[in-house]
């Protein structure tokens, strides 16, 4: 078999095939995950959560109780979260990883078998599918390894993901694999979550309509829509390592 066959298949019969769209109405909230087994599907946690930090800087969470999964062809089921933070075991929270136990049954599925030794080096090509921003169906993307961080916890792609893509498995050509999508890179978004407290901060003293528009407002819905659609082209993955060791500390069936 040719190696376009091959990536060919890894495209088909993995990346996609194992791919699901989260959503959570309650939430407001849309992602993406991978089945890693028959009813197990792999997300990230802030996909199926709203996290938030409070005044004295603890940080706070509250499960999505609506959560489904639909698949390329409109099958849907229902998720229930197997990996709740807890104080003894933070790592869903703190490495961003949630397991989702289905209810129901999705066919015409890929299982993906996750890495368990971290071999990848920069140049390497990855591949990740997903449901981005308001794509109207499934979307895949290539993109070699552009850095990874002297521990391996996060790897960098030089791929394009926005709002959406998290919980996305990214694979290697071989179809394994080895992170999951989590953010992009948030020197800009930084950035506008700065101007967006200080607008907070201001709206706290009040605000006044200029012929009949509150430039507070209206400032902060130009933020938030730059961040949502803004992309520099440099994506950030979890090593799956974070999960792997998870499923085995809490000894997991798979």
């Amino acid at each position: 078999m040719s190696g376009q066959s091959n990536i060919e298949d890894v495209i088909t019969n993995a990346s996609r095939e194992s791919c699901v769209k989260i959503i959570s109405k309650q939430g407001n909230s849309s992602g993406t995950g991978f089945f890693i087994s028959e009813n197990i599907i792999a997300t990230c946690f802030h996909v199926i959560a709203n996290i938030s930090k409070d005044s004295l800087n603890n940080i706070n969470f509250q499960m999505f109780q609506d959560l489904q999964a639909i698949n390329e062809d409109g099958d849907i089921v229902s998720l229930t979260c197997i990996s709740i933070p807890t104080n003894a075991s933070p790592e869903p929270l703190t490495q961003d990883f949630a397991l989702l136990k289905i209810t129901g049954i999705i066919k015409n599925k890929t299982i993906l078998p996750l890495e368990n030794k971290f071999e990848n080096k920069v140049s390497d090509l990855t591949l990740f599918s997903g449901y981005p921003l308001g794509t109207p169906t499934m979307v895949t993307h290539f993109g070699p390894i552009s850095g990874i961080t002297k521990e391996s916890s996060i790897i960098c792609v030089q791929a394009s993901t926005n709002k959406g893509n998290s919980g996305g498995a990214l694979i290697n050509t071989k179809g394994i694999v080895i992170g999951i999508i989590s953010m992009k890179e948030g020197g800009i978004s930084l950035g506008l979550q700065n101007y967006l407290n200080q607008i907070k901060e201001t709206e706290k003293h009040g605000s006044i309509k200029l012929m009949g528009v509150d430039p507070l407002q209206l400032n902060k819905e130009t933020i938030l829509v730059l961040d949502k659609y803004i992309s520099t082209g440099i994506g950030y993955a979890r090593n799956i390592k974070f999960l792997n060791e998870y499923i085995e500390k809490h000894k997991i069936k798979l």
